[in-house]
């Protein structure tokens, strides 16, 4: 797929990297009330909810940034995406292109792939057409993409240490994290396509600020934020 480097521009490959940071803080304040989350968060969480507005064409959502994110990225049904956003038959046979792609084992995926493909008039001993179900394949990849982004952020917060310590964190880095973060890019773009039609769009943030409710606030003041209240 291709990556915007415009800082400016909101696709849904932007997206997803930007609800990925936040994914554990907005599970964990889904029952919580939403002024709990430090001031810098709630902007980052408002604006993924204006680009998930954008998206899905929720012109006049108001309320909850956490209740609208968690009601369309629920993590198991996705209902109210699916209801508006469906997955096109060619983007279906890119889907599983990438699918190939990422298992890197031709021989497994034909074996795979045969049986998920099953003339539905076949009476196979497991029901294969619940594989077919976008929304486990879903499920399954954005429950390890959260988990993931923890792993690759580990040493993000390292501030002081010995230069043994620097050290073996560089070598984590460079020997287990780049190559991850290289390969989530992949499955990323799986992501992306099972996310359907909706999320083919691209906006400018004065386009959501205009339409969407996106807030002015820039990173500058965010990470000055940040800084400040460390």
């Amino acid at each position: 797929m291709k990556r915007t480097d415009n800082q400016s521009i909101w696709d849904a490959n932007r997206f997803l990297r930007e609800y990925l940071k936040l994914a554990k803080l907005i599970q964990f304040y889904q029952d919580k009330p939403f002024e709990d989350i430090v001031w810098s968060n709630q902007i980052r969480v408002k604006r993924i909810a204006s680009v998930l507005r954008a998206f899905m064409g929720l012109k006049d959502a108001e309320g909850n940034p956490v209740d609208l994110i968690m009601s369309i990225f629920d993590g198991w049904h996705f209902d109210r995406l699916f209801e508006v956003s469906p997955l096109q038959k060619d983007d279906h046979a890119k889907l599983m292109a990438l699918v190939k792609d990422a298992m890197n084992d031709d021989h497994r995926y034909e074996s795979l792939a045969r049986r998920y493909d099953l003339n539905e008039e076949f009476p196979p001993r497991l029901d294969w057409r619940e594989f077919r179900d976008r929304r486990y394949m879903l499920h399954v990849l954005l429950e390890y993409r959260v988990a993931a982004e923890k792993l690759i952020s580990h040493f993000d917060g390292l501030m002081a240490g010995t230069v043994g310590t620097y050290l073996c964190a560089l070598a984590v880095k460079t020997s287990c994290i780049e190559p991850l973060k290289l390969n989530n890019e992949k499955i990323d773009d799986i992501v992306v396509l099972l996310l359907g039609d909706k999320f083919k769009q691209s906006f400018s943030e004065e386009e959501l600020v205009s339409g969407y409710g996106y807030p002015k606030e820039t990173d500058d003041e965010l990470l000055e934020w940040d800084s400040d209240n460390y």
